[in-house]
């Protein structure tokens, strides 16, 4: 049960966060390379799920899901996977936006002028000049996302449902009994990948600085 629970969140972590790191880049981008009526409206939301208790968040979403004829035209929500992503996505937005929006203060923006004048459409400007550029943030962005949607528990346990169990949940439920040795190892586990992922991060970005000096 807990692998079980371990590949769970993992599946809903890997689609969250990338459905929130599409989502979140292009609302980056809007704000910040673009000026429009209600800008300001836009950035409060996107800072109200990051100070907003996670407990609030969860019963409000709980809300939502149980009464959806209040806005979602009386579609009924069954708890479980499905609502445990939508959560997920709607508080990992704001941190792939944020992150993003950091990553594109410094953007010069003239080199995609430059891209159109020598005979680039918007799409292709995009693709080739844009994103390459913001890509370490964009990157950075989904990493966020995804350790964030894996390690959350307050929120997933109000949408989770009685079928569906996360990790954090399956450890908070049996911690109430005795805890297993198994969640040491799969902690470990998840350790472990980490630093490996951050150690393979770190030295690849060492050596593309070494060859752009180099160059």
């Amino acid at each position: 049960p807990l692998v079980d629970a371990l590949i769970l969140s993992l599946e809903i972590a890997l689609i969250a966060a990338t459905i929130a790191t599409i989502l979140g880049t292009f609302v980056a981008i809007a704000l910040v390379r673009y000026r429009f009526r209600g800008g300001s409206g836009v950035n409060f939301l996107l800072v109200l799920p990051l100070t907003a208790p996670e407990i609030v968040l969860g019963a409000s979403l709980l809300t939502l899901f149980l009464e959806p004829h209040l806005v979602l035209l009386n579609y009924n929500f069954q708890l479980g996977f499905a609502t445990i992503v939508l959560a997920h996505i709607m508080f990992c937005v704001s941190y792939v936006a944020l992150t993003v929006k950091a990553r594109l203060r410094g953007f010069d923006w003239t080199l995609e002028d430059a891209a159109m004048d020598l005979g680039a459409n918007p799409t292709r400007t995009f693709l080739r000049v844009t994103l390459p550029l913001i890509t370490p943030g964009i990157l950075a962005a989904f990493l966020l996302s995804f350790a964030l949607s894996i390690d959350d528990f307050i929120i997933t346990y109000f949408v989770s449902g009685p079928s569906t169990t996360t990790f954090p949940v399956r450890i908070f439920g049996q911690s109430r009994t005795a805890t297993p040795p198994q969640i040491n190892v799969l902690a470990s586990m998840i350790l472990f990948a980490s630093i490996i992922v951050l150690a393979v991060a770190t030295l690849a970005g060492q050596r593309r600085q070494r060859r752009l000096a180099r160059a």
